[in-house]
């Protein structure tokens, strides 16, 4: 093993899994979990407390250390055999773990549990944020782009994209768009008290981040289809991917874009570009305007070395997905996540 190494005045260690190849770096006292999600390494895990014992892992070579002593979820015959459980310990030396990794949807389990509105604001006049807190024992493992199952005992439960990426996943964040006639949206959006308690199944969808692929991405939101863009965007920046990313915004007016952190991630990072088109702009817009799909078209000469993803009304990913392959994009290029549910007048 390799000696302890200063980097920026910290010190640093390496993690290497035998099992895929895959390493990252992490601080001393850093638990290793947090350093593999941060880096963008699927390593599974369930309550990250230390008691489901989802993320172990053998410890092949180096030192780890449990702050508060060895959590229940390891028995003594499991810690006299070299397991650890990432989720609680930190490095203190290289290390050299084996680890199976999580790969793609179909290894992370859907799960239902319970939750706790933590947070309502009013992002604009028909968007709210909602920010769902999941108990201390538990977390939800998902990816980049998902969705989850929104369970309230008084109507049927209805889907909503995942809006933060997945490093804090004791907190779930959801941007609810009011429906006209939609009697849940309505319900979130006027009468869902802070402090609720709430019930979520998921992850669920196959919308999600392709972190191995170093292709450039176009984001394609359609209102609120913004939310798992900004999953996938927090995320790509969280694991320092640096892939080129052009994040294109429809909305009808400019109240409709919610945020201003696209704008924000533009400055910062010289990878991300950033452009909002309006449909129904009025005159003190100075920006594109038209159907978001038709700007992406007219920007590039051609799609096919490119990843598209594509999230909101179904008519603007029909669209997209039309008009791209016209312009050279592969279909297996092409990943889309269509919010039909908003136009089920009076269910949304």
């Amino acid at each position: 093993m390799s000696a302890l190494k200063l980097f920026d005045n910290k010190y640093m260690f390496t993690v290497e899994n035998q099992a895929t190849g895959s390493s990252f770096q992490v601080e001393k006292n850093e638990i290793i979990l947090d350093g593999a999600m941060s880096n963008g390494i699927g390593f599974p895990y369930g309550c990250r407390n230390g008691f489901c014992g989802k993320c172990k892992a053998t410890l092949i070579e180096g030192e780890v250390d449990y702050k508060d002593g060895v959590p229940p979820g390891l028995s003594a015959e499991e810690v006299a055999d070299r397991m650890i459980l990432p989720c609680k310990c930190s490095a203190q030396s290289d290390l050299s773990i084996v680890l199976t990794e999580l790969k793609s949807v179909a290894d992370i389990e859907v799960r239902t549990l319970p939750c706790k509105v933590d947070k309502i604001e009013h992002l604009n006049h028909d968007v709210a944020k909602v920010v769902l807190k999941i108990p201390g024992n538990e977390a939800l493992q998902y990816l980049a782009g998902q969705y989850i199952d929104l369970i309230h005992p008084d109507f049927e439960p209805r889907a909503f994209s995942i809006a933060n990426a997945p490093h804090n996943t004791g907190l779930i964040e959801l941007h609810v768009r009011l429906i006209s006639g939609g009697k849940f949206t309505n319900f979130v959006f006027n009468e869902l008290q802070e402090k609720s308690l709430l019930k979520i199944e998921g992850p669920k969808g196959s919308f999600y981040l392709r972190e191995t692929s170093e292709k450039p991405m176009i984001m394609v939101a359609g209102g609120t289809g913004f939310g798992p863009v900004k999953a996938m965007v927090e995320h790509a920046i969280e694991s320092n991917a640096q892939r080129k990313i052009d994040i294109y915004w429809g909305a009808r007016t400019e109240q409709d874009l919610y945020t201003d952190l696209p704008q924000t991630w533009a400055k910062e990072y010289d990878y991300i570009n950033f452009i909002p088109v309006l449909s129904q702009a009025d005159e003190q817009w100075q920006g594109r305007t038209g159907y978001v799909h038709e700007a992406v078209l007219a920007d590039f000469e051609t799609l096919t070395n490119y990843e598209v993803y594509a999230c909101g009304p179904p008519e603007m990913v029909r669209s997209a997905a039309n008009t791209f392959v016209k312009k050279g994009m592969f279909e297996n290029n092409f990943y889309n996540d269509s919010f039909d549910f908003a136009y089920q007048a009076g269910q949304s």
